[in-house]
């Protein structure tokens, strides 16, 4: 039986017949999987405007109070949804709380740093980090009573945690007080960082006293405070503010 040869054009068709079709899987693979996507971050990004529903109802809860002694029903009551899906993104207390710091916390961070690039001087950088950094830990302000919980509380791990988070806070001081050498306001031989964690510790321990109505101070006095201890601590021969 003799040998037969197909078409070499009918073998280019097919060959063109089968790229199509492997195109269009490809099309429909890459389409579902956009799908797919596009699901899965609308799915997050309503999950993360839900937690940012709750941290909120419970910080005016705090606020309204001037303290952390709310009930998680009282938040989900708030929120219009029933326990079960609040303890879906919150599994306690403890963990909302936590939540409201870490929140609260990067946006001062966030907000002081602005401030700085803002800023004409290191002087006025300065001041302006204080007073805003002392407005942020107020009596009564979410910020302050979520740290005092966390503190307080005493979970494990929790202090190394709310010192890790300053830490951030108190990088952007120090380089201000770096920034403060150049224009002639701080000594040179001044260890920036060490001034920096000087005076974010006195904020935070400040906040606590105030919290705890052990003392009752002004921010705009605490500020001045922190900005006259540095000058005359650190500065140069006759800085003043």
């Amino acid at each position: 039986m003799p040998l037969t040869h197909e078409d070499p054009a009918t073998e280019i068709v097919g060959g063109m017949i089968a790229a199509h079709n492997a195109a269009h899987e490809l099309v429909e693979e890459q389409i579902a999987r956009g799908k797919s996507h596009l699901r899965s971050v609308s799915k997050t990004r309503k999950s993360a405007m839900t937690r940012n529903r709750i941290m909120t109802a419970a910080s005016e809860l705090m606020a309204e109070r001037g303290n952390t002694g709310f009930q998680m029903s009282e938040v989900s009551e708030r929120c219009h949804m029933s326990k079960g899906s609040l303890y879906y993104y919150f599994a306690d207390k403890d963990e909302l709380i936590s939540a409201i710091f870490d929140e609260s916390v990067d946006d001062l961070v966030s907000v002081i740093e602005s401030l700085a690039a803002k800023a004409s001087s290191a002087r006025e950088a300065l001041r302006t980090l204080y007073a805003e950094f002392s407005r942020r830990l107020r009596a009564g302000s979410p910020l302050a009573m979520a740290m005092t919980y966390e503190l307080v509380g005493a979970k494990d791990g929790s202090i190394p945690q709310v010192t890790s988070h300053f830490s951030r806070a108190a990088g952007v001081i120090a380089a201000q007080i770096e920034r403060a050498k150049s224009e002639g306001l701080v000594r040179e031989d001044v260890n920036s960082e060490t001034a920096a964690v000087f005076t974010t510790g006195g904020l935070i321990t400040m906040s606590m006293a105030v919290a705890s109505g052990q003392a009752t101070v002004d921010a705009d006095v605490v500020s001045a405070s922190l900005m006259d201890m540095i000058l005359r601590g650190v500065g140069t021969e006759g800085a003043t503010l």
